[in-house]
């Protein structure tokens, strides 16, 4: 392997730097972050870390951990979308260095290490929910990978502290997403134990005690299900009573999802869902990890057995798990974000031992270019940028690229044009994110509005956008009937223009209006940015009144 790790290190730490720029965004669309940022809010607000609430009723379908870490982030930085992103993308960033100690254990290799921390780093899902769309998963990275490695070294060496680190993470995992997270975690070694026939080590003393000890760290889950749920049978969850938030955590929340039997379902679920969704979600790495599987399958039998060992134990921690989700009928992209490390490894492996880069060079090469063209064509339709763009800044771009190409290995083009295309296209969806999503979100801009006005309380008439009780410093009360607004006193009433009927006009004689405002989600305003009549027709308007006394 022929590889400069100077300029290698410089790609790591742009892609470092360009994805930390996502955590200055702000937090947007109407999707699941927001509503776990509204859970950590009310958490901070009632200084109550033992129940979790939204919109005012128990909540019951996600473990504590990410809100336990998202309110504490709150607490020292203040109630904002940077509090929020912060430590999903440190979880993220950890998730990368034991990608590279991982890689680096199993293979003795520091180029193999770094290939794999370059890789994990400029995967675009990654990416993107390492900032932009932090939910459970990037969580995971930064507990998964570090339980596997320490449970890795545990298995090849007793040490008290690969046992206490291991099942610290194995145990936050657990108290992030569930109990399900010890089919990653576990998968690769328990699965290169039977390929080994070392049948004995599963029960043997020393791997029971690492699964008591990983169960133990949970207690603090447990504790705090039983004294919301289980200590109060009369509790209303998802409309019944008698609710067990124990019998949840090691069922209900695992394999109702797998069987999709719980009281959230999906009923379009399809068998080859991840197979297109890993296919884009690892670009521009996917090509690669295609290549290594063929070769992967293709050099087995002629390996050694320490080779085959390894293979083994890396493609026993990536399938289980893929297969998993593609059995039930839940399937969320973001779901394919946790076993992208192993594939990451994979993937630099394969680079490390292949003698003849040339042609993957090229490929890669040629998908470099293609998302460069994407990033810029999109950037001219959308912001009708000027054909400077076009004429000076993207061959500027290629006559860069192909100077360079006579003093870089096959190696080097192979990874570091793909890593520079997919930084480029990250940082436009930025722009995007900044400049469209956030001009035409309404809980954002409408909360923005209401924060500016004297203080007093708002009252949501059933509008739908979270980010309006997330970003308001004013108490947020949220109804679904007009019959349920006070009569008497100061307040603010925000709603659709469609229900400014259900108020009804003797009643309306009461507020003055403040403001207007027309906004949708992303996927209705950006298809039609560049063209406004057709946008108009897509956004829906919402009014701010204010009740005098």
């Amino acid at each position: 392997m022929i590889m400069n790790r100077k300029l290698i290190w410089f790609v790591i730490g742009l892609s470092i730097f360009i994805n930390g720029l996502g955590v200055f965004e702000p937090l947007l669309r109407n999707d699941d972050p927001l509503l776990y940022a509204n859970i950590a809010k009310h958490m901070v607000l009632s200084n109550d870390w033992v129940r979790l609430f939204s919109d005012g009723s128990p909540w019951l379908d996600k473990p504590h951990f990410p809100f336990w870490v998202t309110a504490l982030s709150f607490k020292v930085f203040g109630i904002n979308s940077f509090a929020y992103f912060l430590p999903g993308f440190l979880f993220h960033l950890l998730g990368g260095i034991y990608t590279y100690r991982l890689a680096k254990f199993i293979y003795n290799s520091d180029d193999v290490a770094i290939v794999a921390l370059l890789i994990y780093l400029t995967s675009v899902h990654l990416m993107l929910s390492a900032s932009v769309d932090v939910r459970a998963e990037a969580y995971l990275l930064g507990q998964i990978v570090p339980a596997v490695y320490y449970w890795l070294r545990y298995d090849y060496q007793f040490s008290f502290k690969s046992l206490v680190l291991a099942s610290l993470f194995t145990a936050c995992a657990m108290m992030t997403k569930g109990i399900f997270v010890v089919v990653t975690i576990f998968s690769g070694l328990v699965i290169t134990w039977f390929y080994r026939r070392q049948y004995s080590r599963i029960i043997s003393p020393k791997w029971l005690l690492a699964f008591v000890l990983s169960l133990l760290f949970i207690l603090p889950e447990l504790i705090c299900l039983y004294l919301q749920f289980d200590a109060h049978p009369n509790l209303v969850v998802f409309g019944k009573t008698n609710v067990s938030g124990l019998e949840w955590y090691f069922w209900g929340s695992q394999f109702g999802r797998f069987f999709n039997s719980g009281p959230i379902v999906n009923n379009h679920g399809n068998p080859f869902f991840f197979v297109h969704t890993f296919l884009w979600a690892f670009l521009p790495w996917s090509l690669i990890f295609i290549f290594a599987t063929y070769q992967s399958i293709r050099n087995f039998r002629s390996s050694s057995d320490i080779s085959k060992a390894k293979t083994v134990f890396l493609w026993a921690s990536f399938w289980p798990t893929f297969i998993m989700f593609s059995a039930t009928k839940f399937q969320l992209d973001h779901y394919t974000n946790i076993i992208m490390p192993f594939a990451a490894v994979i993937c630099a492996n394969y680079l490390h031992e292949k003698l003849q880069l040339s042609s993957v060079a090229k490929i890669q090469f040629s998908l470099s270019i293609l998302i460069l063209i994407l990033a810029f064509g999109a950037n001219i339709y959308l912001f009708h940028a000027s054909w400077l763009i076009v004429g000076v800044l993207l061959p500027l771009c290629l006559i860069i690229i192909f100077l360079k190409n006579h003093s870089l290995s096959y190696l080097e083009r192979a990874i570091i044009f793909p890593s520079v295309a997919i930084n480029t296209f990250f940082a436009f969806a930025l722009v995007v994110n900044l400049a469209i999503c956030r001009t035409y979100d309404v809980g954002y801009n409408l909360a923005k509005f209401l924060n500016q006005q004297p203080s007093a309380d708002v009252y949501d008439l059933d509008i739908g956008w979270s980010a309006l009780e997330f970003y308001s410093i004013n108490q947020h009360i949220k109804v679904h009937n007009a019959s349920d607004l006070p009569h008497i006193g100061d307040y603010y009433l925000v709603l659709n223009d469609k229900s400014l009927n259900d108020i009804g006009g003797a009643n309306l004689m009461h507020y003055s209006v403040l403001t207007n405002f027309c906004g949708n989600a992303i996927d209705r305003v950006i298809p039609y940015y560049a063209q406004p009549e057709k946008l108009k027709q897509h956004l829906e308007c919402f009014t701010v009144l204010r009740h005098n006394g």
